[in-house]
């Protein structure tokens, strides 16, 4: 549960590959002949460590519109369940805090076969790329899909009201305004160092295929896409 909601709030945040690939100017590479600077031999496999991996569909199926409203639902029905629904609700946002919080400070490890590209994240299932199934690779700029600016600006104020919501909720700790004062608390600071942490790469590799889109951020991306070899 607190993978799938995880995934899903990456999408309502606009923090996703679809969104970190759009609008970039990229560049394609074909195999190299030497060793790769990133990457560590593993046997027949390149390792490369410590990279932070955003992984979706291309696009955005119809399902996706229905999730926020489905959410919101939810929300509705825990907010008058009192005091379970509530807890239960805190819950929710400190384990997707918890989550997203791991895994940027675990990062994920992308191992390259000359069969298959494997993903491993902390606390998600491997993902697992078949070489064949690569429609491209490619290096692009890692642009915000808003300003830095104005995702500050947007952010303040819920912290602020987060703030307060703690302050003056303090006496009753099952109040649904010192529940959403705590998790908000939690929540955002974690949204924008996750956020931060990924602005700090001037350049990402996007991996393509008919259905998904990979969005890795590393330090030496280029390097990464060279040793796929995959033509663009």
């Amino acid at each position: 549960m607190p993978v799938k909601f995880s995934e899903t709030i990456r999408r309502w945040m606009g923090w996703c590959p679809n969104a970190a690939a759009a609008g970039t100017v990229r560049r394609r590479y074909a195999a190299p002949e030497g060793e790769v600077g990133t990457a560590a031999r593993e046997g027949s496999q390149k390792v490369v460590e410590g990279a932070l991996v955003d992984y979706g569909p291309i696009g955005t199926p119809a399902i996706y519109l229905i999730l926020p409203v489905a959410g919101a639902l939810l929300i509705g029905c825990l907010a008058v369940t009192a005091p379970a629904g509530r807890l239960i609700l805190l819950g929710v946002i400190l384990a997707f805090s918890g989550v997203e919080l791991y895994s940027v400070i675990r990062r994920a490890r992308v191992e390259i076969s000359s069969e298959a590209i494997t993903i491993r994240r902390p606390l998600f299932r491997p993902i697992v790329i078949p070489k064949d199934a690569v429609v491209k690779a490619e290096v692009g700029e890692n642009k915000l899909p808003v300003p830095s600016w104005l995702l500050a600006t947007a952010l303040a104020p819920l912290l602020v009201s987060a703030a307060a919501g703690i302050y003056f909720g303090w006496d009753n700790p099952t109040s649904m305004r010192f529940i959403f004062g705590l998790g908000g608390a939690i929540f955002f600071p974690v949204i924008i160092y996750r956020t931060y942490v990924r602005t700090r790469y001037p350049r990402t590799l996007t991996i393509t295929t008919p259905k998904r889109i990979a969005a890795v951020y590393t330090d030496d991306p280029e390097r990464i896409a060279q040793t796929l070899g995959v033509a663009g």
